[in-house]
This record gives C-alpha cells, structure tokens and sequence, in this order.
C-alpha cells in the first residue's frame, strides 16, 4: 500500500519515469535547449565549466563552449505556451473569503488567506503547474497556531497507489562543498480506521539510491532541525495535501506536461534561426575588393618600409589612384533572400500556438486588441478556453486547501469551525476599459442581480475593507435621502385662525 523506499532507487517506479519527464520540460521551459536538443550539439566545443543534470535529481560540472563563430540561438515559445495561462489567471484571482457574514469562521479564513498568500504565489504554481503537468499543496500549522497552505512542486508528491495516503518527499544536504550528506526526508500522510496518521521518516542517500533508514529524533538533533512530532488526528477522513494535475487522461492520471509535442517544433525554430545567423555571420559582413596593382602598390611599399609584403586596413585610408589602372577600391556585399526562412518560422511558431491551445495574438502574430471587451474575447479565444478550464482547477484546489485548514484547525485546537468552502472570487480574464467595465458592474446591480457590496467590490479591486464599507454606506445613505417623498416630508400645515 505504502512506499517503500529503503534499497531501492529514488524515485522509485512508476514515479522515476514521470520525474525524468519533468525535468525535461523545466529545462525546454528555461531555455537550456542545448542540453536536450540534439542539433544544438553541433555548435558546441569542450572547454567551458557549465552545470548538467547528472541522473535524475544531481547535477554535475561539464566543459562545455558554444563556437563563437556558430552560436546557437534560442528563441524560446515555450516558456509562452506555459506562463500565458498563468498571466490571465494571476489578474483574475480575486477576493477570498468565508461564506459567511461574521464569525469565527470568517476570522480564521482571512488568517488563513494572509499567511498563505495565495495572490501572490497563484502565478509561479500555475506555472509549474503547466511545466510538470501537475502541482501539489499542503497544509502546515506552526507552534504559534498559524496555518496556512503553501503550493509544492509536482515531483514531491507521491499518492499511494490505494488512493488512502500520499508521501511528501525532499531532499536535504548537509556538510561543506568537499563533501555534503545527502538524506530523504519523507512526510507520510495515511487515512487509517480512526482518523488520519502523519509520519516523518528520513532515510541516508547513496547516490541516486536509497540507503537505510533512520531514526528522526537523532537526525533532528544531529541538525539542530525542528521536525514535528508523528500525530494521529482522530475523526478526520481527508489527507491534508492535494494534487492539481493538468491534461490527465485514464492512462496518465497523474497528468501531462502543457510542454509536451511541441518540443520537435521548438528544436526546428531554433534551428532555422542560428542557421540563418550563421550565415549572415559568415556572408553578410562588407568585404574590400582592390585591384590588383593597388594591393601590389601598398604591399611594395610596406616590404620597404616594414621587410613584409603585406596591405592593412589602415594602409588603404588614403591611397594615390592609378589612372592606368584604374585602381577604384569598392565593397562587395552579399544580398541575402530570407523571407522564405522568415516564413517558414512564422508558420512553426503558429504550429506551435494550435497544438498548444495559445492565442497567436499571444505570440504578438496577430494584432492582440479589440474595441470592446467581447471583441478581445474573440480574439483571445482559445487561450481564454484553456485558461478557464485551468482556472476551475485552482478554484477547486484553493477551497479544498482553505477547507483542510479548518479541518486541521478543529483537530488540533479543538475549536468547532464550520467546514465549509469558502467564496473565491473571479474577475475578468483579460483586462478592458474602465468605463466599460464600470458600466457592466452598474447594469447587473441595477438588474437585481448582483448585490451592491459585490458591485462595489468589483469596481474598487483594490480598496481595503474599511473604505468598501464606508463606500457602501455612503451609497445606501444617499439612495435613503433620495428615496424620501416630499409630500410626507414636509411639516405639517396650520391654520391661523383669527382670535
């Protein structure tokens, strides 16, 4: 049902081949393309110190020079194709609240939102999230009592294959440069009968396999390290971790990178530019041509001047002209036809953008603005499509994250929360004028179908609580004046009657 890890490679199997990808892709998405792409070899010598991947999870220094004379060049679309979606996310992520008006459930939500920071590390997970095919998260308690979620990277969450318990893994290095410790850190979470049971485990690496396993108390005071205690939470039925997996199918549940199948055409964009570049490098610097008599006039003079026959740039500044000869100096210059190259990169790149769902106007092909809201929805059509699919995803992850804080907090507190999933508020995915969106907010109040403090909200994105409120109130207490009928408000008459 578990892992087992001890003797055994890391990461072990199905895992290993699911990393090895991963790692793949985060090095097409950085732009180390000479390290993956076979072509980019071609242009390369032995002499500089770089850094390599040296198996799975260590690296190693190489010497390693890209020709000056052959660069290769990297035009990276990838790193688009993956952060697009996060972009249109990241300023769509609204307000995060409980669903309730007041309470302590409304106080421990907003602890909880402060301490996780979910606006601010949204982009870097949906990013990651595209590059691996999955994220991860778990939820973390201090000895002050404050929890919070904090997003980890896809590698370092290993589910049981029984659907009951997940490891969380890492590793840890300790020692000097000459010689470091390398040990496996593990935080076992398993659904038992009576509740939920978390373990942390630690095993000694050899290399890129797992040695024995020891005792976590003496690795802690060995490194001075404050690791918790095992825990068992009774009455809880849910892990307190969770995976958000992009593109999974019944043969990859664990999902797929955004990356893949676009590789071979990344590799052929490169390519064709440091192909074209190094033949304007070659061809496309001006060249002198002298005549021949000039060039054996300025090499007799330098065999008496200098006992060389040879001519210098500097010697043809200022030279005499032969009227026999005619010695004219000019400069050849190589006229190059590359629009079919142009082209043909063109039409990879858009290659590119439609296996990978992104907007060509993305990519800056394509005029990228509209003259209303709508018509920049069409225009972004099909990022806008895979950015909301994505988008309910981390909606999902964000309330089940948000909900097993509270969860935690009843267990261990012993405090009695309300479970339930908060409100997490979406705006627009891509931006539009301030009056129209003004205009929108002003239409669906005056429906009936937005409530005014949500109207407010919207419009003000930034205000903090305290001036929504007061906005709120200034509004309903202006409605209130203009609401009162003249005909009762007047006071009433009399009459003066004579004595």
């Amino acid at each position: 049902m578990t892992i087992i890890y001890s003797k055994k490679a890391f990461p072990p199997p199905p895992f290993d081949q699911e990393v090895g990808m991963m790692m793949y892709y985060r090095l097409l998405y950085e732009g180390e393309h000479a390290a993956i792409f076979p072509r980019a070899k071609t242009v390369v010598k032995e002499t500089r110190v770089v850094r390599r991947r040296n198996g799975i999870r260590s690296w190693r220094q190489v010497e390693k020079i890209f020709s000056a004379d052959h660069q290769y060049i990297v035009a990276n679309f990838s790193s688009l194709v993956a952060e697009v979606p996060a972009d249109l996310l990241n300023r769509s992520l609204g307000n995060i609240s409980a669903d309730v008006e007041e309470g302590p459930e409304l106080e421990f939500v907003s602890s909880v939102v402060t301490a996780s920071k979910p606006n601010e590390k949204v982009w870097s997970a949906i990013t990651q999230h595209q590059v691996d095919g999955r994220v991860a998260y778990r939820i973390r308690r201090n000895a002050a009592g404050t929890v919070w979620f904090e997003w980890i990277l896809g590698d370092q969450y290993l589910p049981h294959d029984d659907d009951r318990g997940a490891d969380i893994v890492w590793l840890e290095e300790w020692g000097d440069d000459d010689r470091k410790d390398q040990f496996l850190r593990v935080e076992r979470q398993r659904l038992e009968d009576g509740g939920l049971s978390i373990h942390q485990l630690v095993y000694r690496m050899d290399g890129d396999n797992v040695a024995e396993q020891l005792e976590i108390d003496q690795y802690a005071a060995e490194y001075e390290l404050d690791i918790p205690e095992d825990v068992e939470l009774s009455g809880v039925t849910e892990l307190l971790c969770g995976m958000v997996a992009n593109d999974e199918t019944l043969t990859f549940p664990r999902g797929r990178s955004a990356l893949r199948n676009i590789d071979g055409l990344q590799e052929e964009i490169n390519w064709t530019i440091t192909r074209d570049s190094v033949v304007f490098d070659k061809h496309g610097k001006p060249k002198l041509a002298i005549p021949r008599a000039l060039w054996d006039s300025v090499a007799t003079q330098n065999q008496r001047d200098y006992g060389g026959r040879f001519v210098r740039n500097a010697d043809l500044e200022v030279v005499s002209y032969d009227e026999k000869s005619g010695a004219v100096p000019m400069y050849i210059t190589w006229d190059a036809k590359t629009a079919q190259s142009f082209e043909h990169v063109t039409r990879l790149i858009k290659y590119m953008l439609a296996i990978s769902k992104t907007s060509p106007q993305a990519a800056g092909l394509e005029e990228g603005k509209g003259d209303s809201g709508v018509a920049l929805l069409y225009l972004w059509i099909q990022s806008v499509i895979k950015a909301e699919a994505i988008k309910d995803k981390f909606d999902a992850a964000i309330k089940a994250a948000i909900r097993k804080c509270m969860i935690l907090e009843n267990s261990i507190s012993g405090k009695s929360l309300q479970i339930s999933d908060p409100v997490v508020e979406w705006g627009d995915l891509l931006p539009k004028a301030e009056s129209e969106k003004d205009t929108e907010e002003i239409e669906k109040y005056s429906g009936g179908v937005q409530s005014l403090e949500t109207t407010v909200r919207r419009m003000h994105p930034d205000w903090s609580e305290e001036a929504i409120a007061a906005e709120i109130q200034k509004i309903e207490d202006e409605q209130a004046v203009d609401s009162m009928n003249p005909t009762f408000t007047q006071p009433p008459r009399v009459n003066l009657g004579s004595s």
